[in-house]
């Protein structure tokens, strides 16, 4: 790296500050030192000197030099210290999400909220590893485990395969269409309230009304039977039950039998519940709610693709109303 290079990398002596009072107004703050962040906070919106400050960050000269030049070019932009924007945190690698009414901001493997009760940022990723382990109260239950790379493979193979279950049971619990009916229909008026009603069904009654108000492709139906009656087995005590039983050589080969084979059943299901849901989604966008002026969910050209499929895995028992797909049935 060059001197030119080093020299604008090097800290402006700027840092970025997370200033937390009522958990919503909290949020970033760039100043000298955590005082002016917290003299920031308290001059604008009036909290008394009880905040929590914590620096997140330096902000190098190049950061700085950009802003400037920012500034620049837009008066309306304020000067520091003031309240980080959205380029900023964008610059500094900041992610962003929307979770359970609030938001939420991941920065340094640091995630922090805002939008509901005080929280106190959070560690993730190998800063909570390295954290945990400097734990004493942990030191003595951190014995790593012993495996051999074999074993290694296929708890890596289960792990998968135990995401794939609760993806298809997401999957699943979202796709109302199959088990739609014309009550519910004039019921709800936004997608997300119907697809509640759907989730508070177990998946016995989910798919109850499934062979209900459709005929299920016998290629899906076999796979989703295998699916199903391994689904239970794979996730309580496989590895350690006689037959795959991972401790022994013989054990180890019928697990990967079994894994293998739970693989493939599980993508054909997973591949029609997807289309279901997107199917669920594209149907209550255009029967359902468009009429009432409600927000529809908009789906990507690939979701719609996926949608498309749905025709070719569920067959409705009775004629329906004029969906995109064939609609949901009227009396399931």
């Amino acid at each position: 790296m060059s001197g030119e290079r080093r020299a604008k990398d090097r800290p402006s002596g700027w840092g970025l500050y997370w200033v937390a009072s009522d958990g919503f107004e909290d949020c970033f703050v760039v100043a000298r030192n955590s005082r002016s962040a917290k003299r920031i906070e308290r001059d604008t919106n009036g909290f008394g000197p009880a905040l929590y400050v914590e620096r997140v960050a330096p902000i190098a000269t190049s950061v700085e030099r950009a802003y400037r030049r920012r500034c620049t070019k837009d008066p309306a932009l304020p000067c520091w210290p003031w309240y980080a924007d959205h380029w900023l945190l964008m610059r500094l690698g900041a992610q962003f999400r929307a979770i359970d009414g609030l938001t939420e901001t991941l920065l340094n493997d640091t995630v922090y909220t805002s939008g509901g009760e005080p929280r106190l940022p959070r560690l993730v990723g190998e800063k909570f590893v390295r954290a945990f382990r400097k734990d004493p109260q942990v030191a003595g239950y951190l014995e790593e485990d012993s495996y051999a790379p074999s074993q290694i493979t296929l708890l890596t193979m289960l792990g998968i395969c135990v995401a794939r279950c609760q993806e298809i049971e997401h999957l699943m619990a979202h796709s109302f269409i199959l088990g739609l009916s014309d009550a519910q229909t004039g019921r709800y008026e936004k997608i997300n309230d119907l697809i509640s009603h759907w989730k508070k069904l177990t998946l016995g009654q989910m798919l109850h009304a499934v062979d209900k108000g459709y005929e299920v492709d016998p290629m899906l139906r076999a796979n989703l039977s295998m699916f199903l009656d391994m689904r239970n087995e794979l996730v309580h005590g496989l590895t350690t039950s006689p037959r795959y039983d991972i401790q022994t050589a013989w054990g180890e080969a019928e697990t990967v039998a079994f894994l293998v084979l739970f693989d493939f059943a599980s993508r054909v299901v997973r591949k029609a519940f997807k289309a279901s849901l997107y199917a669920s989604i594209d149907y209550g966008n255009r029967y359902m709610f468009k009429k009432r002026g409600a927000d529809p969910c908009p789906l990507s050209r690939r979701e719609e693709r996926e949608a498309g499929l749905f025709a070719a895995f569920f067959t409705p028992r009775m004629p329906l109303d004029d969906g995109p797909t064939g609609g949901g049935p009227s009396h399931a």
